[in-house]
């Protein structure tokens, strides 16, 4: 069985998706003189289509949500990242199988490795001070930050988390790190220049700001709204590096490859690879 994907080209890892799946290739630009008949044309041939991520990146184009909603009258399977409950619906409604990517464990593992090389490439980019021999304060011991602080402490840091849960401060603290409650933030302030936020709330208060040297880094690599107060870090002087989406913006082809993997992986059931005979369709926004 042929199958025909439909790629919607946000980013780069995106982008580079399309060249781990199988079937020959074609693309079109979005808004091009031709795009909505060749847009139909391929999304009314479309068995599987492929998302951004995260999906609500699709509310910057309205009417090309529409148009997919529309015109996806073959399509069995819908990939992509951070699906919203809207897109959801819609499939279940259709019994279309729906995929969300972030929510692979494989996926959340290797997007996790990737994520934290990417973290140290901001740190380095944006810190005054070296890597090695720095105290770094993690804020939070969930996947990502666990992988944060296990990379920096290996290139020499050294490596204070911060959590709530005291499961997790245990567990740091068995990785080899110092541990301990936000209840001593402010305390932990002294000597950190560098702090690395993972925790999707606001964690990273006025008071702990008004603590900081004023040649701290922040980087904030938690989804949005972050974890930092902007408003205080800007009235202190403290830099914030709002790090979203970094394995989009990093190593995007060994990111393209961990959610093409994933994707074939969750298709094998489905059908037999003839590649001569299948389309990956590249739609670009």
């Amino acid at each position: 069985m042929d199958w025909n994907f439909v790629v919607l080209d946000t980013d780069a890892r995106q982008r580079y998706i399309c060249d781990y799946l199988p079937g020959k290739k074609q693309s079109v630009a979005w808004k091009s003189d031709c795009e909505e008949e060749v847009c139909i044309e391929w999304l009314k041939a479309a068995d599987c289509i492929i998302l951004p991520t995260p999906v609500a990146k699709l509310g910057k184009y309205q009417e090309l949500e529409e148009m997919l909603k529309a015109n996806l009258i073959k399509c069995k399977m819908v990939f992509g990242g951070v699906v919203t409950p809207k897109w959801e619906s819609w499939c279940s409604e259709r019994n279309i199988l729906c995929y969300d990517l972030m929510r692979e464990e494989t996926v959340a593992q290797k997007n996790a490795a990737i994520t934290a090389e990417a973290t140290v490439a901001e740190i380095l980019q944006n810190s005054l001070y070296s890597i090695s021999g720095q105290k770094i304060v993690v804020t939070g011991y969930g996947r990502c930050g666990r992988t944060v602080a296990n990379l920096l402490a290996a290139m020499g840091a050294k490596v204070t988390v911060l959590a709530r849960g005291a499961c997790d401060r245990k567990r740091a603290k068995a990785d080899g790190h110092n541990a301990v409650d936000f209840s001593y933030a402010a305390e932990e302030a002294y000597g950190t220049r560098t702090f690395v936020n993972t925790v999707p709330a606001r964690v990273i208060t006025g008071a702990l700001i008004g603590e900081m040297h004023p040649k701290t880094l922040v980087v904030d690599i938690a989804s949005a709204p972050g974890g930092c107060d902007l408003e205080a870090a800007k009235e202190c002087d403290i830099k914030v590096v709002q790090a979203l989406g970094l394995p989009a913006r990093y190593t995007t082809k060994s990111s393209a490859k961990v959610f093409a993997d994933a994707i074939c992986s969750k298709m094998l059931p489905h059908f037999i690879r003839e590649e001569e005979h299948a389309w990956t369709f590249q739609i670009i926004l």
